[in-house]
């Protein structure tokens, strides 16, 4: 499963049913990816200090980091223009889209995305 950003950030402020999900799924040994555009979103939040960042860091590491490379990038600009998605989430959709695997998010956008699965919690 391809973890979106919204997501890492849920589980970040200890939000209940997104904490057991991933917990769950961690004991199923299912493999949990994350897109190094997730790394970038979580990273840049403005409220950030240094322990934020450490503690968040050490919390991404939990997951599999896939980088945003050229062929994430072909697929990435296919579908901003065919579903006029910002940067981020067309290179994540993407990812789950060459990954083949569900993408896990709370964001409705992606549901319109007809060649990935979309999960959320």
């Amino acid at each position: 499963m391809l973890i979106d950003t919204n997501i890492i950030i849920a589980a970040l402020q200890a939000e209940k049913k997104t904490v057991i999900a991933l917990s769950n799924w961690k004991q199923e040994s299912r493999p949990l990816y994350i897109s190094s555009l997730t790394i970038a979103e979580t990273l840049a939040l403005p409220s950030l200090t240094e322990s934020d960042l450490l503690r968040i860091r050490a919390f991404l590491h939990n997951f599999i980091s896939i980088s945003f490379d050229d062929t994430v990038a072909e697929v990435a600009a296919l579908l901003r223009r065919q579903y006029h998605l910002e940067i981020p989430d067309a290179g994540i959709a993407a990812t789950a889209l060459l990954r083949n695997v569900p993408l896990v998010t709370r964001d409705r956008r992606f549901k319109t995305i007809r060649e990935i699965t979309v999960l959320s919690i």
